[in-house]
């Protein structure tokens, strides 16, 4: 999918964070990690919103990131560490 270019503006505390992540290897840039973070946003709006609609009980915040950090080493750390590579 072609990529936009978008300014976005954001706290020193988050970008500290953002190139923590980096810097530790847990994405290749900032725009990847960025890009991922909203990727998972847009995931909890859509389970949230499944949730509402089936009447599940929502999940509490560490059970929520419990299963997004498997998921993440599941799926995605491994694409991460590849394009790293290339």
């Amino acid at each position: 999918m072609p990529m936009q270019t978008v300014q976005v503006r954001l706290t020193k505390e988050q970008l500290k964070l953002i190139d923590a992540k980096v810097k530790r290897g847990e994405y290749p840039s900032r725009s990847e990690a960025i890009r991922d973070y909203l990727r998972k946003a847009e995931f909890l709006e859509l389970f949230s919103r499944f949730l509402e609609v089936t009447g599940h009980q929502p999940f509490t915040m560490k059970e929520l990131e419990q299963t997004r950090a498997k998921v993440w080493q599941n799926k995605f750390a491994a694409r991460v560490r590849a394009r790293k590579t290339q």
